[in-house]
């Protein structure tokens, strides 16, 4: 396999998972929540570096970072809201 196919194969399993960390987010118990909203972080920000690679430009990879940045800060928003029933 090429590595521009190898790396689009790999992207389409990762975005597999986000239908079902979605329904998490939405759905499951506040603990739940925070764990699917940092994995669904993770998983937008290897995709992300994943297509930067695959494209072959160095520079997408900050927006991998604002992502992966922004993320963070959102897991520490969610848990400040949700911080007395955690």
């Amino acid at each position: 396999m090429s590595g521009v196919l190898a790396t689009g194969v790999v992207i389409v399993l990762l975005l597999t998972a986000v239908p079902v960390l979605l329904v998490q987010v939405c759905r499951g118990e506040p603990i739940g929540r925070l764990v699917a909203l940092e994995t669904l972080g993770v998983v937008g920000t290897v995709v992300l570096l994943l297509m930067a690679r695959a494209a072959g430009r160095s520079t997408y990879d900050d927006t991998a970072l604002v992502l992966a940045l922004l993320s963070f800060a959102g897991s520490l928003v969610f848990a400040r809201y949700w911080g007395r029933e955690l």
